[in-house]
Formats: C-alpha cells, structure tokens, sequence
C-alpha cells in the first residue's frame, strides 16, 4: 500500500523497479528514490532501495548500504548524505532536506 504526500492511498503489489519519488521537472541526479519489490512467504517484501540524492548514488538491501557502488559501514556520512541504523530501521537524511527510513521489509517513508 502507498500513501501520497496528499493523502490518497493505494494498493499496488507489482514486483518490478518502481520510481517511489523524484523531483519533478529536476535531472535524475537531483533526487531519486526507486524500490524494487519480492515476494516473501507471500507477503510483497522491498528488497532494495536505489536512491540519487545531489549526485550520490546510493543502494540500500537488508545486508549492505552501497555508496557509488561501494560498500559502507554504518553509520555512514560523507558528501551530505547521513545514513544510520536503530534497532528497527535504517534512515537516509541528506542536507537538502530528504529523510527516507525504511524498517528493511515492508514499509518505507519519505
């Protein structure tokens, strides 16, 4: 299920790479969040999240944050990316204002 920043919701179980937000009329670059979906014990289940923050590209799954397509230990900062890991999520906070937490399984938010 998804909730709009205005309040819609809807269901939508696909399980392919989706676009979740993106600056509007903005390069790629600037922000980009995507997430790809499995089924898991037939529950959709997000299993990777591909971001673009000011250029940064990073990829978060359950075992490993990758910055540019290096691997990172958390807690990670560089490059006005913070990303840190609580007991139930793992939150992405850049200096431009975008603050993604995601509990590594089935719900994310920006």
């Amino acid at each position: 299920h998804f909730k709009t920043f205005d309040g819609d919701i809807f269901s939508f179980p696909g399980l392919c790479n989706y676009v979740f937000a993106s600056h509007c009329n903005a390069p790629y670059e600037d922000f980009n969040i995507q997430i790809r979906r499995i089924v898991v014990e037939n529950a959709p289940t997000i299993n990777r999240i591909t971001m673009k923050l000011e250029g940064v590209a990073a990829e978060l799954t359950k075992d490993v944050v990758m910055i540019n397509s290096n691997s990172v230990q958390l807690p990670y900062s560089q490059s006005g990316i913070m990303i840190e890991k609580s007991s139930i999520y793992v939150k992405v906070a850049s200096k431009m204002g975008i603050v993604l937490m995601w509990n590594e399984d089935d719900s994310i938010l920006v």
